[in-house]
């Protein structure tokens, strides 16, 4: 990059050129089937009137996106570690990495919780 580019120019080819590629497929499908769950639940009055299993079925992927979403942001974190040049860039994202795994693991927690509550 040319340090003569704007602040906004370089986070613009950081974000086309390095962070897209470093996310996995897997993570654009959970983000989909997250979009997908919530407008389902939003909108479940009007769409599935006669289906009382679908608030139970839509509420069960869209929790189980929330549940996935930390482990795929780590792994992605841990992608990018290696492509970044700068040894503060590198810390950032090691210190992204353990705040992921913390999420996931809080997130995994409350995901048992929730389904023991709910039996």
């Amino acid at each position: 990059m040319k340090t003569t580019e704007s602040y906004t120019a370089q986070l613009g080819q950081f974000i086309r050129y390095v962070l897209l590629p470093a996310v996995p497929r897997l993570a654009w499908w959970a983000l989909g089937l997250l979009g997908f769950s919530w407008l389902n639940l939003l909108l479940l009055a009007e769409l599935w009137p006669h289906h009382p299993q679908a608030e139970t079925w839509f509420a069960a992927g869209f929790m189980l996106c929330l549940a996935l979403l930390p482990w795929l942001g780590v792994y992605t974190a841990q992608r990018l570690i290696s492509r970044v040049r700068r040894w503060w860039w590198r810390s950032f994202w090691r210190l992204v990495t353990i705040g992921g795994y913390l999420a996931g693991v809080v997130a995994l927690f409350a995901l048992l919780i929730g389904v023991m509550v709910s039996s």
